[in-house]
């Protein structure tokens, strides 16, 4: 019998302490105050004889606040968690937070002062960790008391930290585990960020590779004489940014960019691969000295520029890279750069100029990668996870090498006369990523397969499919997710509701309630589900039968999942509009990513939300807001079409229930639903209360031209229907009459046309 071993909960971070009020403190402290931590944020007092000391810092959180609930903070209410002080009158404020994050100006002396003046007021256990990307945390940390090494270490985020899901951890030797684990644990579960760990090299991984990467496709472009549009053309196919590679030198600045190289360059050993690509090139130099210095500044010239035309209308004009002129943009006539994004071999297999630029980038990039193992990081996937977090590759460079083939990559470098690195020596021809006995294995430094570890917490959709699927339709497919618990994905790049599709969730409802399965509806794309097919619809315009048939479909689905007696759980991430929302109204439970955004959009195609949509809404407004100001509430969300910009503004604004949940990080949602739908299953079925009636809505501001009068005036009558008794319970067919009686009125058929044609909404 194995003895028991007693494993003490980690403690929390409950209070955060961000030092630096700039762009990316700002964003730091933003987030962790997103993921529900009180927070502290510091900055220098006040000169000049304001009498506010601590308006540096004040005027950072005014400015999260102007950018909305899209901004750094999820909603405005999240502002509440964050305290503002100065560094000369609130130090002493530290002795009360759990982890102090400093974020200053990247000066060894200034950031060392600061550390010493912290390690005399913060607590005994509280983690100290710094955002530098430039300099050894060991070099940080010389001088200062063993206590203060042990709970040290680098935290580097990437900008902007709300959006950018990556954050490096670097520990020192004397770091303490427990602390790694806790910094871990709450960047993990509150500031939704995938934590990379990283040995104390200059870079790191991301800004490593990254900056290498900025500087090799900026300067091979310019050896090959390539227009600015032709190597961007390029680099989107190798699976780089869409801006391509001019287009992010633009967007982080081409000014900034030789202080970030030098900076990186001479901390790297001459011998480094780094090491050619280090100096500022001609045309980089001609560029700062002209003043285009990319997307900042009044002109915000920089590769690329707008500027209007003799309509009014703006025009992108590109740079030529000799006279530094501008001119309108061209379209490429490479061969290459008509390739789809990830066709690698058949791009570096192009004898054009394209085809020369990708592989003389892609070799040396990748090839430096596979330099780097083990010295920087151990595991291929900290790399490839990285790089697509950090600097949003659409691959990884390990994943990019596979996607080469392996000997393919070794034999033309070889050939070429460079000597492969130990890693692609020890790769021995096989895939770097594998598949053995349904589990990820990836190669280590010694050419042998290890299993791809998983956090716990973390249920991949990807790991799961390596199994067969439960049922494949045409639209969706089923996966077990063990416990009793299906996955109902559906595919396609923008899943709509088609009858097909209606018809295929009808299905593997039955199916799932005569097995006792709970369903979890859940969508990996950016898209969870865009409503109706309206190229569909249109169709059934003219059909007023058929019309009424798919309404009724939509609704009869609905209403089964609504009052199905197994666990029914929709796990949101992405966008979730106009019917997709309506899908997810009716489910027992949301689980939602942070970041998602949802909306009943009808508005712009002329309609009413028509699948209880209106009748979900109201109810949940009365639960959020009280049945007095529900209606003008629902009304107001509707007829503008409000789309939230996190799952944050969607709970403040009723869309989701104060019961449904939300996870931070994208990567846990899966298993949280999963969670959700378990906890439903005892408690089903829920109890329910016959809803009040509503209150009329009072003074309300209705259109008085064109087709949105008519409108406004049809979704109030509809909404007015609920401060009758009983009315919940008979709304399907009035929404259905509502949307029958608007789809006659060319005014509502115009504007499904222009947005099916155009992807934008008509104002009629």
């Amino acid at each position: 019998m194995k003895p028991t071993v007693n494993i003490e909960p980690l403690a929390e971070i409950k209070k955060v302490a961000v030092i630096g009020a700039g762009v990316m403190g700002a964003g730091i402290a933003a987030q962790a105050a997103n993921g529900g931590a009180e927070v502290l944020l510091l900055d220098m007092a006040s000169v000049n004889g304001d009498e506010d000391r601590s308006r540096i810092a004040q005027d950072a959180v005014n400015r999260l606040l102007k950018g909305g609930c899209a901004g750094g903070l999820m909603h405005p209410s999240v502002a509440e968690r964050i305290q503002v002080g100065n560094i000369d009158d609130d130090l002493h404020l530290l002795s009360d937070y759990d982890w102090i994050i400093e974020v200053i100006v990247e000066r060894l002396s200034v950031k060392q002062a600061l550390f010493h003046r912290i390690a005399e007021v913060r607590r005994d256990d509280a983690i100290v960790s710094s955002n530098t990307s430039t300099i050894p945390l060991m070099t940080l940390v010389d001088g200062l008391p063993d206590d203060f090494r042990q709970h040290f270490v680098i935290t580097h985020y990437f900008n902007p930290p709300r959006y950018m899901r990556l954050v490096e951890v670097i520990k020192g030797p004397d770091t303490l585990t427990e602390v790694v684990d806790r910094v871990c644990q709450f960047n993990d579960q509150c500031m939704g960020k995938t934590v990379i760990h990283c040995a104390d090299r200059p870079g790191f991984i991301g800004n490593r590779l990254g900056v290498f990467w900025l500087q090799v496709a900026l300067q091979e472009a310019i050896k090959l004489n390539l227009r600015v549009e032709e190597a961007d053309a390029i680099m989107k196919v190798c699976g780089f940014p869409s801006t391509g590679i001019f287009g992010l030198w633009d967007l982080v600045g081409i000014d900034l960019m030789p202080s970030v190289t030098q900076s990186l360059g001479d901390l790297l050993p001459d011998g480094d691969d780094f090491a050619p690509y280090a100096q500022t090139v001609q045309t980089v130099q001609g560029m700062i000295d002209k003043g285009y210095y990319g997307r900042k500044g009044a002109t915000r010239e920089g590769f690329y520029r707008q500027v209007k035309d003799a309509n009014g209308g703006r025009v992108k004009e590109a740079i030529d890279l000799e006279s530094f002129e501008y001119r309108a943009v061209q379209k490429t006539l490479l061969a290459s750069a008509r390739l789809k994004p990830g066709q690698l071999a058949e791009l570096i297999a192009c004898s054009d100029k394209g085809g020369q630029y990708a592989w003389r980038v892609l070799s040396q990039v990748l090839h430096y990668a596979t330099k780097l193992i083990p010295d920087v990081a151990t595991d291929v996937t900290a790399f490839d996870q990285a790089m697509k977090l950090g600097y949003n590759w659409s691959w990884g460079p390990f994943e990019m090498i596979d996607q080469l083939g392996t000997q393919a990559f070794i034999d033309r470098l070889t050939a070429e006369g460079i000597q492969p690195s130990a890693f692609l020596q020890a790769v021995d021809q096989r895939p770097i990523y594998n598949d053995q006995d349904l589990q990820r294995v990836t190669l280590n430094e010694r050419g042998e397969y290890q299993r791809v570890k998983t956090a716990e917490g973390i249920l991949s959709l990807a790991d799961i499919k390596r199994r067969p699927a439960l049922q494949q339709y045409s639209k969706l497919s089923l996966w077990d997710l063990a416990d009793d618990v299906w996955c109902v994905e559906f595919t396609g790049k923008v899943p709509v509701l088609s009858n097909e599709l209606l018809d295929q969730i009808s299905a593997t409802l039955e199916q799932a309630v005569g097995k006792q399965k709970a369903l979890v509806f859940y969508n990996e794309g950016p898209i969870f589900a865009a409503g109706a097919d309206l190229k569909e619809f249109l169709s059934f315009i003219d059909q007023p039968d058929v019309l009424k048939a798919y309404i009724d479909k939509g609704q009869a689905v609905f209403h089964a999942l609504q009052t199905a007696p197994v666990p029914i759980v929709g796990a949101l991430s992405g966008k979730a509009l106009g019917g997709g929302l309506e899908l997810l109204l009716h489910c027992h439970g949301i689980q939602a990513h942070a970041e998602s955004a949802v909306g009943l959009v009808e508005n712009q195609v002329g309609i009413v939300p028509g699948w209880g949509g209106c009748k979900e809404m109201l109810l949940r407004s009365a639960e959020r807001f009280g049945v007095d100001a529900a209606m003008a509430h629902c009304f107001d969300l509707i007829r503008n079409s409000k789309v939230t910009g996190s799952a944050e503004e969607a709970k403040q604004l009723g869309f989701l229930r104060s019961t449904d949940g939300i996870s931070m990080n994208l990567d846990r949602l899966l298993f949280d639903a999963k969670q959700r739908a378990l906890r439903l299953r005892p408690i089903l079925p829920l109890e329910t209360k016959e809803p009040q009636p509503l209150s009329p809505a009072q003074d309300m501001m209705l259109s008085t031209e064109g087709y949105q009068a008519t409108l406004d005036t049809a979704l109030l009558t509809l909404l007015s229907q609920a401060t009758s008794a009983h009315w919940y319970q008979h709304f399907y067919p009035l929404e259905r009459e509502t949307n029958q009686a608007l789809c006659q009125i060319p005014e509502a058929k115009a504007r499904m046309v222009q947005l099916l044609e155009t992807g934008r909404a008509l104002q009629n």
